[in-house]
């Protein structure tokens, strides 16, 4: 795999991008996407509210919107443990979910977000998804960002499917519409610069942030800063765990932009089109005083279809070829999810 990441302008027609973005998903998995609609001072503003909600939010508060089985809420630094061979991953976030990117509205009761007979009884049934009091007077931010990341995904699916040559150019949009239900999620992050969970019977390497691991939906879009280091990439053999490569910070060639997004393709993506698009696996890794002088902070959206979309192979000669007459079960979006986060949260104490 070639260590240089590939830059693609999502503004430029389709027809000239369509081989490089395929190309980029077939060989490396990761690329940086231009051409987005997003402005320098709105990451800023945007990372600005996700350091004063991690830093300034008592323990006790955060904890009251602790994540559940939606994957909505709070992650506290003992919750997640990306790669079971390695000790847990010392980070905290949060999840906005149960997204309508028609009408930007977030965190939406379960009931009614999946369509459901609201009730009395469900009304108390444990299914609201409460906003924290933090978010609650940025809601028109949170909105407006989750809505341009959810048309920005969408231009890069509709160039997918040109790369593949899939007949129908909606293939991949019209089973990601932006008013059904869906496991997308909008997470900001935070990884202080010291661990506090060191345990000195345990062998691991103490600057690994978040554990070697795959993205699981169709695509992940990611907020790239300055001095922001610490997302490696692996090029190299995962079972003898080496070629790690650290993603570079690039910055965009349009005036008062924000960098190019990182985006990488997920499991589900590389499932749907029988392994041809490619979900590398990547960590984050810094040493204090070494690599890094302050907490890091990321913030991302992960990119899911439709619950209910059936994952049969995608009707592309690509996708024939690589399953050689064969294909792998078929399931719902829905329970591809469910399958991978079992897997990130089942030793959660």
């Amino acid at each position: 795999m070639s260590k240089v990441l590939k830059v693609v302008d999502i503004s430029e027609p389709i027809e000239s991008i369509s081989d490089t973005l395929l190309e980029a998903a077939r060989e490396q998995g990761f690329l940086f996407v231009e051409g987005h609609d997003f402005t320098q001072e709105e990451v800023d503003i945007l990372f600005t509210l996700s350091k004063q909600f991690f830093e300034e939010t008592p323990d006790d508060v955060k904890s009251q919107y602790s994540i559940n089985k939606n994957n909505i809420g709070y992650t506290h630094f003992t919750n997640e443990q990306l790669d079971p061979r390695k000790a847990r991953d010392f980070k905290e976030g949060y999840n906005f979910g149960f997204i309508n990117f028609k009408t930007g509205q977030f965190n939406i009761n379960e009931d009614e977000y999946m369509g459901k007979e609201n009730t009395d009884s469900q009304r108390t049934s444990g299914s609201k998804n409460d906003v924290p009091t933090f978010f609650q007077s940025k809601q028109e931010l949170i909105s407006r960002t989750t809505q341009k990341l959810h048309a920005t995904a969408a231009r890069i699916l509709e160039v997918m499917t040109r790369g593949l040559q899939v007949e129908d150019p909606e293939f991949f949009t019209s089973k990601h519409r932006p008013d059904k239900p869906s496991g997308c999620v909008f997470r900001m992050l935070r990884y202080p610069l010291i661990r506090e969970d060191l345990d000195a019977t345990l062998d691991y390497d103490p600057t690994i942030r978040a554990g070697a691991h795959t993205d699981y939906g169709s695509l992940t879009l990611l907020f790239q800063r300055e001095g922001q280091q610490g997302l490696q990439l692996q090029t190299g053999d995962p079972e003898n765990n080496d070629g790690w490569t650290e993603v570079p910070f690039v910055r965009s060639k349009y005036e008062g932009k924000a960098p190019p997004l990182v985006v990488n393709f997920g499991d589900l993506l590389s499932y749907w089109t029988n392994g041809v698009l490619k979900s590398t696996v990547h960590r984050v890794k810094f040493s204090p005083g070494e690599s890094r002088e302050s907490d890091r902070y990321s913030i991302v959206f992960f990119v899911h279809p439709e619950n209910s979309t059936l994952l049969t192979p995608v009707p592309s000669e690509l996708v024939a070829s690589a399953g050689n007459g064969a294909a792998p079960p078929t399931i719902t979006a829905a329970q591809h999810l469910q399958e991978r986060l079992a897997a990130t949260y089942e030793s959660r104490t």
